[in-house]
């Protein structure tokens, strides 16, 4: 029976599937998964494959983000790949950022900022700075600012169903897409500005040592495809 154990050491829940596995149940679902709709490797494939490099990208970066899919693919047998493929696709990241820009050009522009009394140390969160400030990235690339109308707006329709089912009483009430207007927003959001502060700390949290587990890694894989797309798009134009 496919069911936890309690390891008496310190009384924690240990599941078959973060078990080493053998021959015989490597290519066990974790159940894990269930819980959140993905049902079978198909499921979770098509989440996936929505990210990609396109063929600005070199060979050796391209193979490095497939490496962080593929440990994203293989979290529906282990749950507790969705975190070390984030952490790989982050670290992808830096990789590629370095090597689209030069750590030369990276270190003059770091100096060029202590110079105007900003201090960054090296790393993910000075790079992303260096992509922002020479618009290699922008906020109209990605997904999730083109939504930000749409989200504020479900954001205040869900605040109006509690709040008109707490004054009638109301022990449910149905979702009306109609009822959303989306119209009504026009949400000023720098969501580069933002990407360059959370991404390098969620890089931190993964490299410091970490016993996080969660599964919401998809806008990571999202946000990075996005960022190396764009920046070596631009780079090749610029210089031709």
């Amino acid at each position: 029976m496919n069911t936890p154990t309690v390891s008496s050491a310190a009384d924690a829940v240990v599941y078959p599937a973060d078990e080493f596995r053998t021959p015989v149940n490597v290519l066990a679902p974790d159940q894990r998964n269930f819980h959140f709709g993905v049902t079978s490797i198909e499921v979770l494939y098509a989440r996936i494959s929505q990210c990609s490099l396109n063929s600005y990208v070199p060979e050796d970066i391209r193979v490095q983000f497939d490496t962080a899919r593929n440990l994203y693919l293989h979290a529906f047998y282990v749950y507790r790949f969705y975190v070390v493929a984030e952490r790989h696709v982050l670290t992808t990241l830096e990789l590629a950022i370095r090597e689209c820009i030069g750590d030369k050009t990276l270190v003059a522009f770091q100096k060029e900022l202590k110079a105007r009394g900003i201090n960054f140390k090296k790393g993910l969160r000075l790079y992303l700075e260096y992509l922002a400030q020479h618009q290699l990235i922008q906020n109209e690339d990605f997904p999730r600012w083109h939504r930000r109308n749409r989200m504020a707006a479900e954001d205040a329709y869900r605040d109006k169903v509690f709040k008109l089912m707490e004054e009638q009483g109301l022990e449910e009430y149905q979702w009306d897409e109609s009822e959303i207007d989306e119209s009504a927003f026009n949400v000023e959001w720098d969501y580069v500005r933002d990407l360059s502060e959370i991404l390098p700390k969620i890089r931190n949290n993964h490299s410091h040592g970490s016993t996080m587990l969660h599964n919401q890694v998809s806008l990571s894989f999202v946000n990075v495809s996005v960022i190396i797309n764009k920046m070596f798009e631009r780079t090749a134009t610029a210089q031709k």
